[in-house]
């Protein structure tokens, strides 16, 4: 007898698919490679153009405003000159040899004169005067190249040659009598193709070494496999003979069974009073007992206790009616652990039909029961913190008695996957249960799971109600006091808690309803009592609904006005426009009671547009900046951005108008966001980043978002002065905010001692109810 436990033919396919599979990667990512050369280009011609200009902006304010005198000296420090010098050494120094530019075609400095390439560019920015960017490939480099148009500022040099500062003046004959809007140049990134080249070929030939070496490790291993299968299929075959062999011997003895017996099956038999009287080979391999130890032995000797009394009685019933049992058995073997397997008990007959023994035939199924709980196990097991999961939790409240349920959700723990990443994020996720799971492994009664992304369940069973309010409160203080180090930054928690000792069919609905009114009314912890149904609230935002509806029909959505402070001057230079709804008694309400109803209720865009409205027309008569607070949905609603254009167009006040984006979450359409802040900047208006040091706190974000203000998020201003971590925070915002040329406005300034730390540390502006709280009329 012969069999094959593996082909050799399959195994020599293996390293060849693999070949196969390799070369067509390598192809693949080398056309990807190539295919990749134009966006690598841009972007870093981008990140050049970027920061040149930020570069040139930023001397060119410092002559316009006098910080630099103009005279014989300083001449050379004008972009004119000094974009020369920058542009050589940059090219020298940077590994891609990237050169950059500021070029006219009326170049004052004939270094600055356009070429034929840059000339191009130039024509089509006059062509196509709402493109910012222009991107080609040339024989040997790539051009790209930003419009260099005349603004206000630019006039100072470039306007009348009879109203030019004298040193420019009296040296240049070129580039006057611009006007504003005008094409003045570009500034021109050229970066050659050679050394982006390089760097594909580079990457190339290290996947192909990496890919050639991955086929030889694994021609390897399948050629000692084809010798390893090959030993052990003939020393299986030479088993499987002397197998044969004895149970051909054994056939004469057990000539009434041989269709049920096999070599791979467990057989046993027993008298009538269940004592073991013959067993095979496989029965002493699986169990452990040798034939000596075990025949005469009960049957039940190899019974687990836990088997139910019902199933033992159904399986002698239907044996001693000279029926066959058929299940599935878990048997325990000598050394005390246990094997599972599908079995089949029998009666054996005599001649006259009365049972003289009984035979089982079992399989041994316990590989394929352990990968069915293992699949289990799986499937209940959150594969981050491994605790039970929402689903385990599920079963576990199904099967148990005398429940209750304790949630806690990490307070805004998505602000921490923003400012510091999913990675860092999921190792504070780990640590967080690792923590609970120590403040509760000492009680048996508690099991802690996993049921949503920073939501987690301790279920309690047959506690008393103190006892598991006690411990919420354990974990609570614990929580608030407790510091992470993870990846090297501290991280500080603070958690939100509910407790539901419901019936076991309502108490996770119940303990999520305390939860959310917890968190709306920023309380630690909360037990759920029936006052608390849904309910109530569904009938409050019904006659909160009306109430808005009733409110924009009767326009009783007015404005409140809360000033912004210049630090040094202590004056009033700009002022926040914040929404408010006036009853039918006449009460003033804030939007924390309305406006999260208001979208739900599709009223919203209504709102918006009465506070665009309502601000522009506040501010027409008079000279203070003001602040229209926008969301991320207010900005890609198309009918929102064209009312702000129209709006703009009609009060012609644009230069006075910052509109501050409030919106807490990632920003998904970074094209449409860009869009809109051009529009508005074209005109003249300002954007400030609200509540910065939470949500989308990334400072890419700020440049790319061409941020003119940020406003310091007020839960950190109202703890700079005794709490270290804000005071860190707020001291990299400024840095950054410096460097960027971004004005930075502190909120909730509450205090003198407030107001000083912020002054101290260099925030040019400050809000709060230390200088005003919100009025209905500006002071």
């Amino acid at each position: 007898m012969s069999f094959k436990i593996i082909s050799k033919k399959l195994i020599i396919i293996i390293p060849i698919i693999f070949l196969v599979i390799a070369l067509a990667r390598v192809t693949v990512n080398y056309f990807e490679n190539k295919a990749s050369v134009e966006e690598f280009i841009s972007q870093q011609a981008k990140l050049v153009d970027s920061l040149y200009l930020t570069h040139r902006d930023y001397y060119q304010d410092l002559y316009l405003r006098d910080i630099i005198h103009l005279d014989e000296k300083t001449l050379l420090g004008l972009p004119a000159y000094s974009a020369v010098e920058i542009s050589k050494n940059f090219s020298q120094n940077n590994k891609l040899h990237i050169e950059m530019q500021t070029v006219s075609d009326k170049a004052r400095n004939p270094k600055n004169q356009a070429d034929e390439y840059e000339l191009r560019a130039i024509e089509y920015f006059r062509n196509n005067p709402n493109e910012d960017e222009y991107f080609e490939r040339e024989d040997e480099f790539y051009q790209y190249a930003t419009p260099l148009k005349i603004e206000q500022k630019c006039l100072s040099c470039h306007g009348e040659k009879s109203k030019a500062p004298k040193f420019i003046s009296e040296i240049y004959d070129k580039a006057y009598n611009h006007k504003l809007g005008e094409i003045r140049g570009i500034l021109s990134v050229k970066v050659p193709t050679k050394h982006v080249e390089k760097i594909i070929n580079k990457q190339f030939f290290g996947s192909l070494l990496y890919d050639l070496l991955l086929i030889i490790v694994i021609s390897i291993i399948a050629f000692y496999f084809i010798k390893y299968f090959s030993n052990l299929q003939r020393e299986l075959e030479e088993e499987l003979e002397d197998r044969t062999k004895e149970l051909k011997n054994s056939l004469s003895f057990l000539e009434s069974y041989k269709d049920a017996i096999d070599s791979n099956l467990i057989v046993s038999k027993t008298d009538l009073d269940g004592n073991i009287s013959y067993i095979n080979e496989n029965f002493c391999e699986i169990s452990g007992y040798t034939p000596k130890e075990i025949i005469g032995q009960n049957h039940n000797v190899l019974r687990d206790k836990t088997l139910s009394e019902a199933i033992q009685k159904r399986l002698w019933r239907a044996t001693i009616r000279k029926g066959t049992w058929s299940g599935r058995l878990k048997n325990i073997k000598k050394d005390g652990s246990f094997y599972w397997v599908d079995a089949t008990i029998a009666p054996i007959t005599d001649a006259k039909g009365k049972i003289k023994e009984y035979i089982s035939i079992r399989h041994d199924v316990t590989e394929l029961v352990e990968q069915k709980n293992e699949l289990k196990l799986l499937a209940n097991t959150d594969p981050l913190t491994k605790l039970g999961n929402r689903n385990a939790l599920k079963e576990e409240s199904a099967k148990a008695k005398n429940l209750s349920l304790i949630l806690a959700n990490i307070d805004s723990f998505s602000q921490i996957n923003d400012f510091y990443g999913h990675e860092l994020g999921d190792e504070v996720l780990v640590e967080f249960a690792k923590k609970l799971r120590e403040l509760c492994e000492a009680n048996q009664n508690l099991k802690i799971y996993r049921v949503s992304g920073d939501e987690f369940a301790i279920l309690a069973r047959d506690m008393k109600a103190h006892s598991v309010v006690q411990k919420a409160q354990d974990i609570v203080k614990f929580i608030d006091s407790h510091i992470y180090e993870v990846q090297g930054e501290t991280i500080e928690l603070s958690a939100t808690l509910s407790i539901s000792f419901e019936e076991k069919d309502n108490l996770h609905v119940t303990a999520d309803m305390a939860l959310k009114i917890a968190r709306r009314e920023a309380k630690d912890l909360i037990v759920y009592d029936k006052s608390m149904s849904l309910d109530d609230e569904y009938e409050n935002n019904m006659l909160w609904t009306k109430r808005i509806k009733d409110a924009i029909k009767n326009d009783r959505i007015i404005l409140y006005f809360q000033s912004i402070v210049d630090n040094n001057t202590l004056k009033t230079n700009k002022y926040e426009s914040l929404i408010r709804l006036v009853d039918e008694h006449g009460n003033v309400i804030t939007p924390y009671f309305f406006l999260e109803i208001a979208k739900k209720a599709k009223l919203y865009k209504q709102l918006t547009k009465i506070v665009v409205q309502k601000s522009f027309e506040n501010f027409r008569e008079n000279d203070f900046d003001f602040s229209i607070n926008l969301s991320i949905d207010d900005i890609l609603d198309k009918e929102i951005s064209e009312y702000i254009l129209e709006m703009l167009a009609i009060y012609n006040i644009s230069d006075r108008v910052i509109f501050e984006i409030v919106e807490s979450e990632s920003i998904e359409n970074f094209y449409e966001i860009q869009k809109f802040i051009k529009n508005v900047k074209l005109l003249g208006c300002r954007i400030a980043i609200d509540d910065f040091g939470t949500g989308y706190s990334n400072f890419e974000y700020l440049m790319r978002l061409e941020a003119d203000f940020i406003k310091i998020d007020g839960t950190i201003i109202k703890e700079i002065v005794h709490n270290k971590n804000s005071e860190i925070i707020t001291k990299v915002i400024i840095d950054f905010a410096k460097r960027m040329n971004i004005e930075i406005i502190a909120e909730y300034v509450e205090n003198e001692k407030v107001f000083k730390k912020v002054k101290e540390l260099g925030i040019e502006n400050s809000q709060g109810y230390y200088f005003s709280e919100p009025k209905p009329t500006l002071m």
